[in-house]
């Protein structure tokens, strides 16, 4: 029995060695899916412009989840290096404001008609009312075009081929939407490093480890309960993890629905409530929210992409660290039952290959922590800070008292 587990040794050597041979290894395995996560995360990033005005089908990758379907033509064109608001977008603001004109003439007609000073100056208050709202949508098409103006000569060779040189990439909404779909890019990549590395983890989790000179005279133990508290902190940071990539995908609703539906519903409602007295102060607020929401939240978006083009540098790549521990553990040319022999049998092996393992681990949380808090949490907090005070201010401005801020409780 002593001479037959040596041989026993040599074979199992000898299979691993030819199970590497046949592409089915570990190595294979990672090489792909970072291969995969890459490629098609870079499309997913890239796919701000025509991409992003595909309607959802079929999905063909696990990026097409997080796509934001249809968000409608560019609303800014750049002309002559000036950039405007494309002309069709004007066309439901201008049907309103022919309504609200042609209800006014009816007023005033019906006025001048039946000798009634009270309609007679009705029409002429509503009608300076009407050029108050049609010069603050002026007012929002100027600010707009500025911060296009503003977003041209930041971009201009900046060497930023993800997002600011992106030919996809023609306004800041454009902008802000490419940098949310990085981050769901990134947050998904290290989301994969996790689940690899939770999975190798769960492999040593369920071993037994043995130590002695015969198979008589040996203890055996399990690393179950040694593994159990960093098997939950990874699993923590998983399910935090996927929390903020959903957040993330929201923000790529929201920006869609912004870009979408602001000149092609939102102002023109605003300017429609605020046609009529009763509801004038309702169509105040949603105006200045949609103000906000149009000029200064994507705005913040670019602030976030700055921040994280600092801190990304304190960060591990978490491909590299992972495809750096498979290779110095040795695993890479195992897989599948091999492996779990190898584990099963391997005591010299494991102390080398759970010392890697921690180090990988406390890399991986720091770099989960960081797209949690800081990505998932402190700057999407920042982001809607800024924006309900801008719209709270601007609203003010228009001498309409609106809490904004309730909807932080909300949130």
């Amino acid at each position: 029995m002593r001479g037959v587990a040596p041989l026993a040794l040599v074979l199992l050597f000898f299979a691993a060695a030819a199970y590497a041979t046949d592409g089915g290894s570990l190595s294979s395995f990672f090489n792909n899916t970072t291969q995969t996560f890459n490629g098609q995360g870079r499309d997913f990033v890239e796919a701000a412009g025509a991409g992003g005005q595909l309607a959802p089908t079929t999905f063909n990758s696990v990026y097409d989840a997080f796509g934001p379907g249809n968000c409608g033509d560019s609303w800014i064109s750049a002309v002559g290096g000036v950039s405007t608001i494309v002309g069709m977008w004007y066309a439901p603001a201008i049907l309103v404001v022919m309504m609200v004109l042609l209800g006014l003439a009816i007023i005033y007609m019906y006025g001048q008609v039946f000798n009634s000073p009270q309609m007679i100056a009705l029409a002429k208050d509503e009608l300076f009312q009407t050029s108050l709202t049609v010069g603050r949508v002026m007012f929002l098409v100027a600010m707009l075009s500025a911060g296009e103006m503003w977003y041209a000569l930041r971009a201009v060779d900046t060497g930023d081929r993800s997002i600011y040189n992106n030919p996809n990439v023609k306004s800041t909404m454009d902008a802000s939407m490419a940098f949310a779909r990085l981050m769901v890019s990134d947050m998904v990549s290290h989301y994969g490093m996790l689940v690899m590395y939770n999975m190798v983890i769960h492999t040593l989790y369920s071993s037994t480890m043995w130590v002695g000179v015969t198979w008589r005279a040996m203890y055996q133990f399990n690393l179950g309960p040694v593994l159990k508290p960093l098997i939950d902190l990874v699993g923590s940071a998983l399910q935090f993890l996927s929390l903020g990539i959903s957040e993330w995908m929201l923000h790529i609703v929201t920006l869609c629905l912004i870009k979408k539906w602001t000149w092609g519903l939102f102002i023109p409602l605003s300017m429609l409530l605020r046609a009529f007295p009763y509801t004038r102060s309702a169509g105040e607020a949603l105006f200045a929210l949609v103000f906000a929401l149009a000029l200064f939240y994507p705005f913040m978006f670019l602030f976030d992409y700055e921040v994280h083009k600092l801190m990304k540098y304190n960060l591990v790549d978490a491909q590299k660290a992972m495809g750096a521990f498979l290779h110095k553990s040795g695993i890479m040319s195992l897989f599948g039952s091999v492996l779990v022999m190898m584990f099963l049998m391997a005591g010299v092996f494991m102390p080398f290959f759970l010392g890697g393992a921690l180090n990988l681990a406390f890399e991986l949380i720091r770099g989960s922590v960081y797209y949690i808090v800081i990505i998932g949490i402190f700057l999407p907090f920042i982001n809607i800070f800024v924006t309900l005070t801008a719209a709270k201010e601007i609203a003010n401005f228009f001498r309409v008292d609106v809490n904004f801020m309730s909807f932080l409780k909300i949130i």
